[in-house]
């Protein structure tokens, strides 16, 4: 049953005949206040999509009667305080999704019967401040509470978690019983002073976020981290460079930094993203390294397309590249750049917080030459972003 975009729509019709429903869209009701006791009956019900009624205030204490349920999307309910103790009854949920509903406080203890609950996703949920403890879901390998500013004690709900998102808590400590979790491989943290104190642990995360600080330099426990995967420099605008990074980093992403001007470093991982936006102080050198390293992407400041890439396109064209004018190796890599210009367009920069770039390589008229990867590959990027390089790679197998 499909009621999605349906804005005016206030009320369910009743729903106590509805024992063979599987599936219930409910995607931008935002005049939904309720969903009916009715619900309930709808015991074959396996997923149930609330995503966006911005006006739900609560769900029905029935719901839990229907313990088919895998499936709960509650994306940007943001009205939607609490949940009904009766969930814990929905024993086969697998995926609760609870993302951007700012106005939740807490969880009832009763998610702790959730033993198949495989992912939890509480993005965004700004209020809210602890999760149920002495519980243990068994389950459970995916935990997001991703900007949850208030959260400040560690989740402790299962130890079987494999992914484990704290980026934008204010969680300072880390307990020592982490060490026991032996399926955690990401563990990703916002920075904090504490960190340094807790060794145990360092060598777990996985991602790093340090936001708005007056760090001047990198601290040392951040350039030898082994496992570090993700770092992300978010507006700090006393840091003038950056030193040598653990190769094992496979996305660097240094945002509003506006005093950064050296790179004291080389970036000895081919597969490695880069992304300086809006550091407009980096030097030729800096510049430069970033140009000519090997890397999966890289974007930086730049006035202007660089005197190295020597075939030029205008604006929603293609470019035909000529391969006749030398001997192709067996395999030859190419690097390749988009020149980004914002149009200062402010109805868009309103409505936009993100824009897309996708390019697309392939082979014309040839039959001893193609390109391995075809798929069109995509880029993010903020949407006042200008002057910038986008560079990417990619390689030719001659047959």
């Amino acid at each position: 049953m499909n009621f999605s975009e349906s804005t005016n729509l206030k009320k369910l019709p009743d729903l106590s005949t509805a024992s063979n429903l599987i599936l219930l869209y409910l995607n931008g009701c935002t005049s939904l206040v309720e969903l009916p006791s009715s619900i309930g009956n709808a015991i074959n019900l396996k997923s149930l999509y609330l995503t966006g009624c911005s006006g739900l205030v609560k769900l029905p204490s029935s719901i839990g009667n229907a313990t088919n349920l895998q499936n709960l999307y509650c994306h940007s309910c943001s009205s939607l305080v609490e949940l009904p103790f009766s969930i814990g009854n929905a024993t086969n949920l697998r995926c609760l999704y609870l993302v951007n509903c700012s106005s939740m406080v807490e969880l009832p203890s009763s998610i702790g019967n959730l033993h198949k609950l495989a992912e939890l996703n509480l993005k965004g949920c700004s209020k809210l401040e602890v999760l149920p403890t002495k519980i243990n879901l068994e389950s459970l390998y995916i935990l997001d509470l991703t900007d949850c500013l208030m959260f400040k004690s560690f989740p402790e709900i299962s130890t079987n978690i494999k992914v484990l998102k704290l980026m934008g808590t204010a969680i300072k400590e880390v307990p020592l019983s982490i060490k026991l979790w032996s399926r955690l491989c990401d563990l990703e943290m916002s920075y904090n002073e504490n960190l340094k104190e807790l060794p145990h642990a360092l060598g777990i995360i996985t991602t790093l976020y340090i936001k708005n600080t007056e760090m001047r330099e990198i601290p040392l426990w951040v350039k030898k981290s082994s496992c570090l995967r993700e770092l992300k420099l978010i507006g700090c605008k006393k840091l003038v460079s950056l030193p040598q990074l653990s190769d094992s980093l496979l996305y660097l992403e240094v945002e509003n930094c506006e005093s950064l001007e050296r790179l004291d470093c080389l970036f000895n991982n081919p597969k490695i993203s880069l992304k300086f936006f809006n550091c407009f102080k980096l030097n030729k050198e800096a510049r430069d390294l970033i140009i000519k390293t090997s890397t999966n992407y890289a974007v930086l400041p730049s006035r202007e397309v660089h005197a190295n890439f020597t075939y030029r396109a205008n604006t929603r064209s293609s470019m035909a590249i000529s391969l006749n004018q030398r001997p192709l190796s067996i395999t030859s890599r190419f690097k390749a750049c988009i020149f980004l210009v914002y149009r200062g367009d402010k109805e868009e920069e309103a409505n936009v917080r993100e824009i897309s770039i996708s390019y697309h390589i392939k082979e014309k008229h040839s039959l001893d030459v193609f390109v391995p990867y075809r798929r069109a590959k995509y880029f993010t990027a903020p949407s006042t972003l200008t002057k910038h390089l986008f560079i990417f790679e990619f390689n030719l197998k001659r047959m």
